[in-house]
């Protein structure tokens, strides 16, 4: 069975004549007849009753033709869904990120694939920096949002974002009065801390930017800034947070920004380059869109 032959099957049942499709196929009446009787012979049944003036469909033929019709769509679809997937405009991006990313521009990027890329599909995986770097490195996602450029082979990265870091503490504290803060006036405060991984990630720019400045530390474990910003509404200490998050829990928690500090945090992708993506390529674009 062929779809040659499959063409040919349809095109009578739908000119409902065999010199009409012959006609519409820019061929002889003959030749077709013989394709769609050889037809007939590999299915094992009559696909057309001839004994009238114009050819009908038998059960066999009514039960083949959406089938037909199916198969021949999709052997079209074959090119296209090709070139869409080498243009990177269809199929299955796997991004890994820290949760706080979804903080920054990450949400009104996705927005604008959504409805410029509506046939590439984007699934978001949320982790720690150790798991999704590994997850790359096996091929189980094509790029990750860190707040640091790995070092590795085979790896490439480029900023998407930077922005600066705030002092998040709970209504209520000193910092309320002042539109800005130094960072010498953390000195005492209680501060809950990001986890160290390893990389130069948020917790080394919140240590940067502190420098010798005396605090206490209260908890240095936490890995979502999220969870910091929690424990600063609950009243249980400070958080040097992104400023793409200084609009979680405005009812309980204040923002304050630096007036002495440069220090920013940069928002990161990183991707294998020893792989053709061309659906990272795409979402990259998207952040300078």
């Amino acid at each position: 069975m062929t779809l040659r032959r499959l063409e040919y099957f349809v095109a009578v049942a739908e000119e409902r004549s065999f010199t009409a499709a012959a006609r519409a196929l820019h061929m002889a009446q003959p030749p077709l007849s013989t394709q769609v009787r050889t037809l007939e012979r590999e299915v094992g049944a009559d696909l057309f009753d001839r004994s009238g003036r114009t050819p009908t469909l038998t059960a066999a033929g009514q039960a083949l033709l959406p089938e037909a019709r199916r198969i021949l769509a999709a052997y079209e679809r074959l090119a296209t869904t090709a070139r869409q997937a080498r243009d990177g405009t269809t199929g299955r991006l796997r991004v890994g990120l820290v949760p706080s990313a979804t903080a920054g521009p990450l949400p009104d990027v996705l927005r604008h694939m959504r409805s410029t890329l509506p046939e590439l599909e984007v699934i978001l995986v949320e982790g720690r920096p150790p798991e999704l770097l590994a997850r790359l490195e096996t091929g189980d996602l094509d790029v990750v949002i860190l707040y640091a450029a790995p070092a590795g082979a085979h790896l490439s990265s480029r900023v998407l974002a930077v922005e600066p870091l705030m002092i998040a503490v709970p209504a209520g504290h000193r910092f309320e009065s002042v539109h800005e803060v130094t960072v010498a006036d953390l000195a005492g405060e209680d501060l809950l801390l990001p986890a160290r991984y390893g990389d130069d990630g948020l917790r080394e720019r919140i240590t940067t930017l502190l420098g010798g400045t005396p605090v206490r530390v209260i908890q240095d474990d936490l890995w979502m800034v999220q969870t910091m910003i929690a424990l600063v509404a609950a009243g249980l200490g400070c958080a040097v947070v992104p400023a793409a998050t200084a609009g979680t829990r405005p009812d309980v928690v204040r923002y304050r920004p630096f007036m002495d500090a440069s220090t920013c945090l940069e928002l990161v992708a990183t991707w294998r380059d020893d792989r053709d993506l061309p659906m990272v390529a795409r979402f990259l674009n998207h952040w300078a869109a």
